[in-house]
């Protein structure tokens, strides 16, 4: 017996020992004795939208291996978010220090889906950047972050661990913009003609060579100068004779400017804005797709787009000419269904869009006057 209760006590020496000992045997044994550690506790109720903690630091309860982002949002009640500030119209403050633009409604819209727990889920972007690139790889920075989102037209093999949802902002492209009073007054009017690029932009460099073969292509910063503008300073300083860049972004710069759209969207040009996840959330993109098409499937989404990206610097759109005729938009009309009773081919609807100066096939509304193309 005494042999007995010696090997009895040895053995829980061990176990004790390796409790304290072996932290993988530990974590065994408290779950089998329900001790884990508590999930992220929801948002504090007192809470803004938009928070100003600038740590990095994981948030407590945080789970630190990939593809928990989704739980951690259902279970804390709040997504962090990745942006670039500024980066109006799609996120600025105001001079309250608020947060505004596109992205701010569009996420708040979102999140309110069914797939995120029919809740509210609060919204903390002070997870800020100051350059463009850097927005997606806070995503592989620790785990601060869920999402990243700032007009992102990455594709998922351009930066390794992250990938992108289906595009929540559609239809947009190239725009060429050029003074008031400038004799650029065309696409065929600019080439021959210095034409400014966004640095760093490969896909952009490319589209301009191939849209202006006979222009000079400069590559421009687009940091802000004491007016908060870049492509004004450009163009006014004769450094260059006109600037392409993606029209969404555009449209806050041109405001109050003797600068216009010459061309809202270049016709081939085409860009899509995304929402970026580690590529370990299988579930949380799945849930972001599904959403996304919730949301701009809605009345609410054709609203949103005109409110911040509709410009007025737009040049106007040349009277109809020879066999061209004018449509008067109804209730119910599309891009789409315009085209395909007066050209005979609802995929023809580019070609209105072009004649028309429209940045986007939204852009549209009862009682305009829209000129057709010869058919």
């Amino acid at each position: 017996m005494n042999k007995v209760t010696s090997g009895i006590v040895i053995l829980l020496l061990v176990l004790v020992g390796g409790y304290f000992v072996d932290d993988g045997y530990k974590a065994k044994v408290d779950r089998l004795l329900h001790r884990d550690a508590p999930a992220a506790t929801a948002a504090s109720s007192n809470s803004s939208d938009w928070s100003n903690n600038k740590s990095d630091a994981p948030a407590k309860g945080v789970p630190l291996q990939g593809g928990a982002s989704l739980a951690n949002i259902l279970s804390s009640g709040a997504v962090r978010v990745s942006v670039q500030n500024p980066s109006k119209p799609f996120y600025y403050h105001d001079n309250r220090g608020t947060a505004k633009g596109f992205n701010v409604d569009f996420m708040k819209a979102l999140f309110a889906q069914s797939e995120f727990g029919n809740r509210e889920i609060k919204l903390d972007t002070e997870h800020e950047v100051d350059a463009y690139e850097k927005v997606p790889k806070q995503l592989l920075q620790g785990n601060a972050v869920d999402i990243a989102i700032d007009g992102l037209t990455f594709n998922d093999d351009d930066l390794k661990g992250v990938v992108y949802t289906i595009p929540y902002v559609r239809d947009f492209g190239y725009a060429l913009i050029a003074q008031n009073n400038s004799s650029i007054t065309s696409l065929d009017a600019a080439n021959g003609k210095t034409i400014g690029i966004l640095k760093g932009d490969p896909d952009a460099m490319a589209f301009a060579k191939h849209t202006f073969p006979k222009s000079r292509l400069v590559e421009l910063s687009d940091k802000a100068d004491e007016n908060g503008k870049w492509i004004v300073g450009y163009i006014d300083a004769r450094k260059v004779d006109a600037v392409m860049y993606d029209y969404p972004f555009a449209v806050a710069e041109l405001e109050g400017t003797d600068m216009q759209f010459v061309s809202p969207k270049i016709a081939g040009s085409n860009i899509e804005y995304k929402i970026g996840v580690r590529a370990a959330d299988k579930d949380l993109r799945e849930a972001l797709n599904s959403a996304i098409r919730k949301v701009t499937a809605s009345e609410a989404y054709t609203d949103m787009l005109k409110t911040y990206f509709m410009s007025s610097k737009v040049a106007a759109v040349r009277s109809a000419k020879g066999n061209e005729t004018v449509y008067l938009v109804v209730r119910g009309d599309t891009l789409s269904t315009i085209a395909q009773a007066h050209l005979g081919d609802k995929m023809r609807y580019p070609e209105i869009q072009s004649r028309n100066n429209l940045a986007n096939p939204n852009f549209i509304s009862v009682g305009q006057k829209l000129v057709i193309p010869v058919r």
